[in-house]
């Protein structure tokens, strides 16, 4: 069999693959390079056809392929491609990960803006929805309500009866023993007479249905009396926290009971 000798020879993929006489190597090298194998010259052993693989190696069937399977570097001894190979074989990197970021950056200021706008938008519809505080739906009802409980305070503080009947029901004046005005002066007059600095402060006010509203008060005074009736040389301090349920009368609220939470 004819044989070929060694040398560099087109593998057609754009470089030299060296030809030991045997077999091909692993060494490669572009038409330009000036390094090869055991200082062997950089252009093909002369007589030797540089342009395409010799007519011996082309027709024998023995004889290694210019390009293997996964060439390069896919053959066994065969080694990872270097030099201007390399630019033209390495895979391209992908900027895929510029969108990620982007992505990313975006969904963090999703999170950040639900994070704040979330609370606020539950505080603003949850309080426009809510009946229970004096945020509620019927905010002029609930104004309304502390105002009677306000004018029955002063009722008492000037002996007013049109005060005290305007801001109560009739059951209330009866159930507590005060039915008309002449009661009233008279119960009116011995808290003037014994009470001192009262303040009265509204704690809460919950609307229950539309034909109740709750207003519960903290009240704060001196008593020339003790807690049993008995009179004493100095004023001393008495808090009443106080539950006043009230119901609709003619154009707006009247108290309909009132009990001390301390004494109930």
């Amino acid at each position: 069999m004819a044989t070929t000798p060694p040398g560099w020879y087109d593998d057609e993929r754009g470089a030299l693959r060296w030809w030991d006489g045997a077999q091909w190597t692993e060494h490669v090298q572009t038409p330009d390079a000036e390094s090869a194998p055991g200082d062997a010259p950089a252009a093909p052993v002369a007589g030797s056809p540089a342009s395409a693989v010799p007519d011996e190696l082309a027709s024998s069937g023995d004889h290694v392929p210019s390009a293997p399977p996964g060439y390069p570097g896919g053959f066994p001894g065969g080694s990872a491609p270097s030099g201007a190979f390399i630019a033209a074989t390495e895979p391209k990197k992908s900027k895929l990960w510029i969108l990620w970021v982007v992505l990313g950056v975006a969904l963090i200021g999703l999170v950040v803006l639900a994070t704040v706008l979330i609370p606020v938008l539950i505080g603003v519809f949850g309080g426009a929805a809510g009946g229970g505080s004096s945020s509620g739906a019927n905010g002029d009802d609930e104004a309304a309500a502390v105002a009677a409980v306000q004018l029955y305070d002063d009722a008492w503080a000037t002996g007013d009866c049109e005060k005290f009947e305007a801001a109560t029901t009739q059951s209330f004046r009866e159930a507590s023993e005060i039915p008309d005005c002449a009661s009233f002066t008279a119960a009116s007059q011995g808290f003037v007479d014994s009470v001192e600095d009262y303040e009265l402060t509204v704690v809460s006010v919950e609307s229950e249905t539309d034909e109740q509203i709750t207003v519960t008060t903290a009240e704060t005074y001196l008593s020339r009396y003790d807690e049993d009736g008995n009179p004493t040389d100095e004023a001393l301090p008495f808090q009443d926290d106080i539950v006043y349920v009230l119901v609709p009368s003619d154009d707006g609220w009247a108290i309909d009971s009132a009990a001390n939470q301390a004494a109930g």
